[in-house]
């Protein structure tokens, strides 16, 4: 992992990103994954909405816990508390990186 820049100093100022490789066989798709199969272990097991009536932000909501919660206890990812204690505010909103080769006619149109 890349050196962590520090957090912003005052809350709503922006947040250097960290890259991340996302290719298919990266160490993020492979955890990905992981996290994936155990979220639709849980999405299809005894305690999913399968099973039990949920409204589709309690299952996202759900799944998305089992799969940080499975990742964390085999211990492929960590919790950086020193960052989040320091942090003023942490934005909820990811940004979606701009590649200045993609221009928006570029895109396929959506359905």
């Amino acid at each position: 992992m890349t050196d962590k820049p520090p957090v912003p100093a005052t809350m709503f100022d922006l947040w250097p990103r960290i890259p991340v490789d996302t290719s298919d066989t990266s160490a993020f798709d492979r955890i990905a994954r992981l996290a994936a199969f155990a979220a639709d272990d849980w999405t299809l097991g005894p305690n999913g909405p399968f099973k039990q009536r949920m409204t589709p932000a309690e299952i996202c909501r759900r799944q998305i816990h089992e799969g940080l919660l499975h990742l964390l206890e085999l211990g492929l990812i960590d919790i950086d508390t020193t960052r989040i204690d320091a942090a003023p505010g942490i934005p909820c909103q990811r940004e979606e990186p701009t590649a200045p080769e993609a221009k928006p006619q570029d895109q396929a149109p959506l359905p």
